[in-house]
């Protein structure tokens, strides 16, 4: 099975979300003290940067942005996209499932509101929903 026939589940505050495995980099934890937070783009929700393979990646946090209350995030999420890596801070990985495993839905009217969002499917996962995380609109522009 590749990794884009598998997905990670994840929270950020209590909203589910999930991404293709394809596109994570690695998992990493206990960042808080890692991220260097001078560095800060509030339009692109970059909060700061973390070193990662020679290089700092920019970090970035939804909470925020999506009106989410978050926990003590202290994992982020490398991720790959077009611009090379970037970071998400996450409250918690869930863990990882086959796409088999979850039951996709085009996203209620009720979530479709105007403007910047950064998901455009809810899949079900044993009983509970998760919001499929679209990367290009969390990080590449980032533009509302």
């Amino acid at each position: 099975m590749d990794a884009n026939s598998r997905r990670l589940l994840f929270r950020i505050g209590t909203v589910g979300f999930y991404v293709d495995l394809g596109a994570l980099v690695e998992i990493r934890e206990q960042v808080t003290e890692q991220v260097d937070y001078g560095q800060v783009d509030p339009q692109l929700s970059v909060t700061g940067a973390l070193a990662f393979r020679r290089t700092m990646i920019p970090v970035i946090d939804l909470s925020e942005r999506l009106g989410l209350e978050s926990g003590l995030t202290d994992t982020a999420l490398v991720l790959h996209s077009s611009e090379g890596n970037w970071a998400l801070l996450v409250d918690r990985v869930e863990g990882f499932c086959s796409v088999p495993e979850m039951v996709d839905h085009p996203l209620p009217q009720l979530l479709q509101a105007p403007g910047w969002r950064c998901f455009h499917q809810l899949a079900i996962f044993n009983g509970a929903p998760f919001l499929r995380l679209e990367l290009s609109s969390c990080y590449a522009g980032g533009q509302p």
